[in-house]
């Protein structure tokens, strides 16, 4: 039986205390792979908590992939690869001992401060759909900055003229009007210059660095961040600090602008499929790549939540060169770079933790941007880089003027630190919630019902829906008509294996939609 001491759980929440728990003694051997875990009665039972609070910290290890669930049998520990070091992997069962995830976990079995992440705050109370697989052929697909958008054969990657986001029509224009006059009115010309700095305003580093501690578990000092106007500036940063003579690989299926914009700036790109729990490890190291672009809490198209074992293999992989990781030359070996593009919208149970705050060897580039929250008019994005690279960044990259302006960055800074963002994030993600489980109990009250499943639901900004075969049309046609922005997944760049032989599969964004005006037959 499970026995933690749930008096040592400091400010965390006892559902966020057992998760952490479990999931280190998983990581790390104590819990050893196909090991069944005690049922939730007992285990709540024998550590004084409600069955609710061990059922929320399953299924939060089961949507992470240390744990999986077996009808009727119970739950049982999954197995992950030992901790490669510096090329050599550690022959010792279930990882080395304080390796990367013992992040958080003090000696004493407590919980570091700052390694408490808020759940998301619209996750509580939630219905859940419960997901299931159908099965159909169809019409050709596109995306526009990451969001899906659904094109004729041979149209345009442009999405409806009359198309609004969610961020864009709730954003507080008054609010940000207010923040944007006392910033004018109160910085100095000291500040203005600092945010022309190449990595971006200190002040604004500082209240990104505090977002990611407190919301996604990053410890991650100020100086290591660096602000740019998008992430496609980010893409000519990144290859420009890492060196145009490397070959990045990219997820097949994956978003189809990022082959164009690294062939744009000279790098080579390798196309590395899906396995069923995230990018494939294996495929990636036949490659002979340097550079995996991955997005692990939620990947575009598709929707998969890498597994934790793929996380530590993914690991592993970029480990395997650390023994030369940096030269005279600038930096060498292998690199990550996580795409976190709509970590602020999972809307079940926490957020998934990101590759980066599991990161002991200083191999993940970490990206993300406030376009998803804020809106296209903010072209505002941000990655954190490990310590030697922020060291490298500076000595190579740091005389280029910063991209953003600085007022919008000082701005940006202050609307954070005075709390504006979290509670417009919170208001989008329940906004967008209501509009997710709109469509799809439309869908499940209408004749459409038997033809459609949904998968992924309340991960983030997008969903996935299976059709029947000979469905699609009287499918598409209808929830296109009420502003649904639809992906086809099934040629081109978003081809994808997990779609079925006589099977559509889309993926779906409802920021759109006009629920009201849905109509379906």
């Amino acid at each position: 039986m499970l026995s933690y001491d749930m008096g040592k759980r400091g400010n965390a929440s006892r559902y966020d205390y057992l998760y952490r728990r479990i999931r280190h003694d998983i990581a790390h051997g104590n819990i050893l792979p196909d090991e069944k875990l005690p049922s939730k009665r007992a285990l709540a039972r024998n550590l004084g908590v409600s069955v609710i609070t061990v059922e929320a910290a399953y299924a939060q290890l089961i949507a992470e992939g240390y744990v999986r669930a077996e009808e009727r049998r119970g739950y049982f520990a999954c197995e992950l690869s030992p901790v490669a070091r510096g090329g050599k992997r550690d022959g010792q069962r279930g990882g080395q001992r304080g390796g990367d995830h013992l992040r958080g976990i003090t000696a004493s079995g407590g919980i570091h401060e700052n390694a408490i992440q808020r759940p998301s705050p619209a996750s509580a109370g939630m219905t859940q759909f419960p997901e299931q697989r159908l099965a159909s052929p169809g019409t050709s697909a596109r995306m526009v900055e990451g969001v899906p958008a659904f094109v004729s054969e041979g149209g345009l990657a442009t999405p409806a003229p009359s198309s609004e986001s969610a961020a864009t029509a709730l954003f507080p224009y008054q609010t940000w009007a207010r923040v944007m006059r006392r910033t004018l009115a109160e910085e100095s010309s000291a500040t203005l210059a600092q945010a022309a700095l190449g990595a971006g305003s200190p002040r604004l580093r500082r209240a990104i660095a505090a977002y990611l501690r407190e919301y996604r578990g990053m410890d991650v000092p100020a100086e290591r961040i660096v602000v740019a106007a998008g992430s496609q500036t980010l893409y000519q940063l990144i290859i420009q600090l890492l060196g145009r003579d490397r070959t990045f690989a990219i997820e097949s299926p994956g978003y189809p602008l990022l082959e164009r914009m690294y062939d744009a700036q000279g790098a080579r790109c390798a196309s590395v499929p899906l396995a069923a729990g995230g990018i494939d490890v294996a495929a990636l190291s036949e490659s002979g790549v340097s550079v995996a672009h991955v997005m692990p809490a939620h990947q575009f198209p598709t929707g998969v939540v890498m597994s934790a074992a793929h996380r530590r293999d993914l690991l592993n992989w970029s480990r395997m060169d650390a023994a030369r990781a940096f030269s005279s030359d600038g930096p060498r070996g292998r690199f990550i770079i996580e795409d976190d593009y709509d970590a602020e919208f999972r809307m079940s149970g926490r957020p998934i933790a990101p590759l980066a705050s599991v990161d002991v060897a200083g191999r993940v580039i970490y990206l993300n941007s406030f376009t998803k929250s804020l809106g296209a008019a903010f072209r505002i994005a941000y990655m954190a880089l490990p310590e030697n690279l922020a060291a490298q960044f500076e000595l190579k990259l740091g005389f280029y003027s910063n991209t953003v302006s600085p007022l919008e960055q000082l701005a940006l800074a202050r609307f954070i630190e005075q709390g504006h963002y979290e509670r417009h994030v919170n208001r989008l993600r329940t906004h967008v919630k209501r509009l997710q489980d709109g469509l799809v109990g439309r869908v499940r009250e209408s004749s459409l019902a038997q033809e459609v499943a949904f998968e992924g639901l309340d991960r983030g900004l997008y969903f996935s829906m299976r059709v029947r075969k000979g469905a699609q049309d009287r499918v598409v046609g209808a929830l296109q008509a009420a502003g649904v922005q639809l992906a086809f997944l099934g040629r081109g760049p978003l081809a994808w294996s997990g779609v079925q032989s006589g099977e559509s599969v889309f993926a779906l964004n409802c920021e759109s939609l006009n629920i009201e005006e849905l109509v379906l037959p």
